[in-house]
């Protein structure tokens, strides 16, 4: 507790400044609705958050090292703020798609630094508890942002000013810490051969995991408003769909410590794929109904990429991690930019409801292939297992918290050839094909 309370400023700014950004993006997606938008554009405008968050870990990290930390997060608070306005101002959808990359690439720009400050005021010894408590606190904050709906009017700009003062307000316990500017080591990343050579089912869930979150947080909003469902309905719906995510965190991944990490991983994508399942037909008896659904379909589905990853992460040594969580991330944003999409143009070319038929879909597939690995390669020891710690797709910079992490990360498969040194999980190789593969 003493090392939670030593950074309890900055994670209360974190926590204010994903309300904010949770109110602006399920906001969007019923404003849009109500200016009569189709589901096909705002899979296209709600794709453009990912594509800046995307870009954004590519470009902040260089650019934070010319600059420096002060400078480049007062820019990019600055234009967060101005960015959160204009959405309310003009009513455009070329003009929101531009507005929502420059929303995500702020908003990584954001993690990217105030998770640096969080990594530099962090101990080895307490990276595990503070990890833990930064990635409970952006699900927490993000959820705060749907009961935010009820307290004006979506009509007006008042809202979308809220949502501003949210991001700026959150900006100043950051702003004031009083600690040494942190280095940033721009994380390397694998190549997909090599990535999926270590872990076929890792790279699959969390491609799949990305297909369903970017559907869930750019469209769900979108859903409930072509569905007819009340503003009330909508934030509670967003809202215990996040809560189901916190409450089912701890649980299902000391299951994950316990028992083969691939049949929790499965048990999670099956429990998920059901849950939305479930949630579609609740909506026939009437509205109220569809927040049950969503609890119990987050109870499951924000576990999906932490198992992933978690499961991958088995399979290196620990001064590997770094690496191959980073490349996990981008295939998490790939999926997440294509999700929107494809679920928008779905939602207008069939209807609305498909939406919780496509978050079934992106379960279930995974679900199958991990049954299939299961049947064709051999299983880790629980024993040989690393401990779980959940993970969300923030930024590469938070992965250097890892309780795992080593502080030096030397790159995978370099100049010497593709040497996985671990006696635990696989044996050295010249020839990705040949590692075995989970």
């Amino acid at each position: 507790m003493a090392a939670i309370a030593a950074v309890a400023t900055l994670l209360i700014g974190i926590a204010v400044i994903l309300t904010g950004v949770g109110l602006i993006g399920t906001l969007v997606g019923i404003r849009g609705e109500m200016a009569d938008f189709s589901s096909a554009t705002m899979g296209l405008i709600m794709s453009g958050y990912f594509i800046g968050f995307v870009a954004g870990t590519f470009v902040i990290p260089q650019r934070v090292r010319r600059v420096g930390h002060i400078r480049m997060f007062a820019a990019l608070a600055s234009m967060a703020s101005i960015v959160t306005l204009l959405h309310g101002l003009f009513i455009v959808p070329e003009l929101w798609f531009v507005l929502r990359i420059l929303a995500g690439f702020c908003v990584v720009g954001l993690y990217i630094v105030i998770e640096s400050w969080l990594n530099e005021q962090t101990d080895n010894a307490d990276r595990g508890n503070i990890f833990s408590a930064y990635m409970t606190t952006t699900l927490i904050g993000l959820g705060l942002g749907q009961a935010l709906l009820l307290v004006g009017d979506i009509q007006t700009l008042e809202l979308f000013a809220l949502a501003s003062v949210l991001l700026s307000l959150g900006l100043i316990p950051v702003a004031m810490t009083r600690v040494t500017e942190p280095s940033i080591t721009e994380a390397q990343r694998l190549g997909l051969k090599k990535l999926y050579a270590i872990s076929p089912l890792g790279v699959v869930a969390c491609v799949f995991s990305g297909l369903g979150a970017g559907a869930f947080w750019g469209l769900g909003p979108v859903f409930g408003a072509n569905m007819g469902l009340s503003t009330n309905t909508i934030a509670g719906f967003m809202g215990l769909t996040i809560l189901g995510g916190v409450v089912m965190m701890w649980p299902v991944g000391k299951l994950s410590d316990q028992f083969e990490r691939r049949k929790v991983l499965l048990a999670a994508c099956t429990l998920t794929a059901l849950m939305a399942l479930i949630a579609y037909v609740l909506m026939g008896y009437g509205d109220n109904t569809i927040l049950l659904g969503g609890f119990l379909y987050g109870s499951f589905a924000f576990s999906i990429y932490s198992l992933a990853a978690a499961h991958t992460n088995d399979h290196v040594e620990p001064e590997q991690m770094l690496e191959v969580s980073s490349s996990l991330q981008l295939l998490w944003g790939g999926g997440a930019i294509v999700g929107p999409i494809i679920t928008g143009f779905l939602m207008q070319t069939i209807r609305p409801s498909v939406f919780l038929l496509f978050l079934m879909m992106a379960a279930l597939i995974p679900a199958i292939f991990a049954i299939w690995r299961i049947q064709v390669s051999e299983a880790i020891d629980p024993e040989d297992q690393g401990d779980f710690v959940p993970q969300f797709a923030t930024s590469p910079v938070a992965l250097e918290m890892h309780p795992d992490q080593e502080e030096e990360s030397p790159a995978i498969n370099g100049e010497t050839g593709n040497e996985f040194d671990s006696t635990t999980h696989r044996e050295k190789t010249d020839d990705p094909s040949n590692l075995t593969a989970p």
